[in-house]
């Protein structure tokens, strides 16, 4: 026996351990808001676990799996722990704390609108109720409840709802109501095919008899019968065989009647329902009585008031006791019934005077219960407080901290920019002084010796050091000198503007041709002087640009042109359409440009080299032509072969 005992211990430690083990290890892995789906297979565990009655046990993970469910913000979760904690609690009997911890279930399932979460609350507060004897109160629970179910449209679970109102009205002795849930209720599990209906059926069917809506209640009765043993529901066959012998009886008809009972004895028999076959014996003993044979009577009786005192259903034995009398009286010894009479007094007075010590007894063991709840209620209460002002001060703590990192953050964020800006400003400042550096370069050397070189002749002629005559021969020179002076001007005057970031395009549509017309006339006279020909061959080509800039740049590559040919070479002016864009080419057969310098042309550092007649420049010219071209939506491009000359092509859009 000790052996047996110790392999049961054994084999339920086992289980508890089975079910502690698994949810360890997953409340170890939850930590974020998507772990949601893993604290629900815990909160199975956890269940499992206080079903097997390990109620200490399950206790001992209340506050880590309500600290978890709020960490990762799962208020189904947290509602959930509420509401298995209260059910353990119910269990036990611990009824006040069992209603906290349902209340604040109701707290969280409300925020996370979990309508099944409150119905099933309201159902499990109904159980406290009706445990306590509070039937209206758990009538408005039960109500409740119903209502949560309708919403989520759980028709199986709310035709069981609709039974367990019409059992709480029906001992409230509110017929006419319990009859209303009762019909509900059926018609839901018909609806539902469900398979017990039976109950519900023989529910009402008790309902009816009570009423003397007899007929009804024996419809009700057989159908239960059919449908009962149709799906195996062995209850439900055993109740419905005794509420139809109890009908039976009452028409008098005590061999149908004897009948059902001896059906019921046998199914009750069967489905291990004892109280149910010992008030059959009974009922078998008052037909027996109903029908003379009384030996018959004395067995029943005697065989259920055995089974009943070790039942420990004291109704059933003042039914007994009743019977017996019954009996006695039948026979003519009436000394014997007076014996009867007399135990049931005593046991009726017995049953009055312990039904009032219980409640007295009972009233005093839950108000100390109560307090003693209260105080534990009280304590948690003050520990959840005490968590919450160390959760807000820490809040206070992190908010400062943050605040004082952003002005941290703000303020090395403005120091960033401001060194930033002052590198820029550097940058500027240094860009203007190589643009001034350059500048006074140009001038204080390429323009003041062409300056120098004017003044000097003039001065010549002035100081009659020279005859008209010989000026006259060196006016070419001096027109020459002059030319290369208004040209370096403009070349300035453009490039300053650039790198000052001042030069806007004013785009119009024109003919390059009134351009090129004007530059032609502009430089002839160098042209003839170097023996140049200049040749233009430009169709009508109408451009979309700023004529001023145009005119710049055909004047810089006219005066390239000339600058780099020999005597004898000549200069070509060609245009040719594309899509969008016209292309215009200047062509000369002069000296060529090496290879190697073709890309120095348009760079950052100014490229320059002497004419074929010694002129200088400042190579400034072919970088403002890059310039402006690039502000016209345009591109400028060389092709050079040394020794054989070079073409300059800009490419400038159409007017749309």
């Amino acid at each position: 026996m000790k052996k047996t005992y110790f392999f049961l211990l054994f084999v339920v430690s086992s289980f508890c351990f089975s079910q502690q083990q698994p949810l360890d290890s997953i409340l170890l892995k939850i930590h974020k808001p998507r772990d949601t789906v893993a604290f629900d297979i815990a909160m199975r565990y956890f269940e499992n676990i206080w079903k097997q009655k390990e109620y200490d046990l399950a206790l001992t993970y209340e506050d880590k799996l309500r600290s978890l469910s709020k960490k990762i913000k799962h208020n189904k979760g947290t509602g959930d722990v509420y509401n298995q904690i209260g059910n353990i609690y119910n269990l036990t009997n611990k009824h006040i704390k069992a209603f906290y911890n349902y209340d604040k279930a109701v707290i969280f399932y409300k925020i996370a609108n979990h309508q099944r979460g409150l119905a099933i609350i309201n159902n499990n507060k109904s159980t406290v109720e009706q445990k306590r004897g509070n039937f209206e109160n758990a009538i408005n629970y039960l109500l409740e409840a119903n209502l949560y179910f309708a919403r989520v449209k759980d028709s199986v679970v709310l035709a069981s709802t609709y039974n367990n109102i019409g059992n709480v009205y029906s001992a409230l002795d509110d017929f006419e109501l319990a009859e209303e849930y009762y019909i509900k209720s059926i018609a839901l599990k018909r609806k539902n095919k469900s398979k017990r209906i039976g109950a519900s059926l023989n529910n009402l069917a008790l309902l009816y008899i009570d009423l003397k809506k007899l007929d009804s209640a024996k419809i009700l009765l057989k159908e239960s019968l059919v449908i009962s043993k149709r799906n195996k529901k062995i209850a439900s066959i055993a109740s419905a065989y005794n509420r139809l012998g109890a009908l039976a009886l009452i028409d008098k008809d005590y061999q149908k009647s004897r009948k059902y009972y001896d059906s019921s004895y046998t199914t009750a028999k069967k489905s291990k329902n004892e109280s149910i076959a010992a008030s059959v014996q009974q009922q078998l003993g008052l037909i027996a009585i109903k029908t003379k044979n009384f030996k018959k009577a004395e067995n029943f009786l005697k065989a259920a008031r055995q089974e009943i005192k070790k039942l420990k259903l004291d109704p059933l034995l003042l039914t007994n006791y009743e019977y017996s009398a019954k009996l006695d009286s039948a026979k003519g010894n009436f000394s014997e019934a007076y014996k009867w009479q007399k135990r049931y007094q005593e046991l009726s007075d017995q049953n009055a005077s312990d039904e009032t010590a219980q409640k007295i007894e009972l009233a005093e063991a839950r108000f100390k219960s109560e307090m003693e709840q209260l105080k534990l209620i009280d304590a948690q209460e003050k520990r959840e407080q005490q968590s919450k002002d160390e959760l807000f001060r820490y809040r206070i703590f992190t908010y400062v901290s943050i605040g004082i990192t952003l002005i941290i953050l703000i303020f090395l964020g403005f120091i960033v920019k401001s060194r930033k800006e002052r590198k820029r400003y550097v940058n500027q400042l240094n860009e203007s002084n190589q643009v001034k550096n350059k500048l006074f370069s140009i001038i204080s050397h390429d323009l003041k010796n062409e300056i120098h070189g004017l003044d000097g002749s003039l001065n010549l002629l002035k100081d009659n050091t020279i005859s008209p005559e010989e000026f006259k021969e060196i006016v070419p020179l001096l027109a020459n000198r002059t030319h290369q002076t208004s040209i370096l001007l403009n070349n300035l005057l453009n490039w300053s503007k650039s790198q000052m970031k001042e030069l806007n395009a004013k785009p119009t549509a024109f003919d390059i041709n009134e351009i090129i017309a004007g530059k032609f006339t502009f430089f002839e006279p160098k042209a003839a002087s170097k023996d140049i020909t200049l040749t233009n061959a430009l169709k009508p080509t109408l451009i979309f640009a700023d004529k001023d800039m145009v005119a710049i740049v055909a004047q810089n590559l006219m005066a390239n042109a000339i600058k780099f040919c020999n005597p004898g070479d000549s200069i070509t002016l060609l245009s040719t359409e594309k899509e969008k864009h016209f292309e215009i080419c200047f062509k000369d057969t002069g000296v060529g440009i090496a290879e190697e310098n073709l890309n120095k042309l348009f760079a950052e550092e100014t490229f320059t080299t002497t004419g074929t007649q010694h002129e200088t420049g400042t190579g400034l010219g072919l970088k403002i032509c890059k310039e402006l071209v690039e502000l016209n939506n345009g591109k400028i491009m060389v092709e050079s072969v040394l020794g054989e000359g070079s073409t300059f092509c800009i490419m400038l859009p159409k007017p749309s």
